[in-house]
């Protein structure tokens, strides 16, 4: 199976801009870097727990799979679909860059 054919979901990056506020602090917005092509696969490990009361409270992961941009780093985001993924972390394979990420609460 070529690696075109896997990668079949359209999702978009984003970078968080910061700007001045024109009041001495500062201001931010998301902003698109690009929209790719990707393969989607959810990833059930302990990414994105959080302690509520007691407990851990696992949040919902995805390895997000697509050709390699040296662009992309850990402090920008996916979205896709209706989902906001928070890149946790990057691995270069080759041609393909993963990235393991977690959703964010709406």
């Amino acid at each position: 199976m070529s690696i075109a054919s896997q990668l079949n979901q359209r999702v978009r990056i984003e970078y968080l801009a910061v700007a001045d506020d024109g009041y001495g602090g500062k201001t931010g917005s998301w902003t698109e870097l690009a929209t790719v092509f990707a393969a989607i696969e959810p990833v059930y490990s302990s990414v994105g727990e959080e302690p509520v009361g007691d407990q851990l409270q696992a949040r919902a992961g995805y390895r997000v799979k697509m050709r390699y941009r040296g662009d992309v780093d850990a402090a920008m985001r996916i979205l896709w679909k209706s989902h906001i993924l928070t890149i946790h972390s990057l691995h270069e394979a080759g041609e393909l860059l993963n990235i393991l990420t977690y959703e964010e609460d709406a």
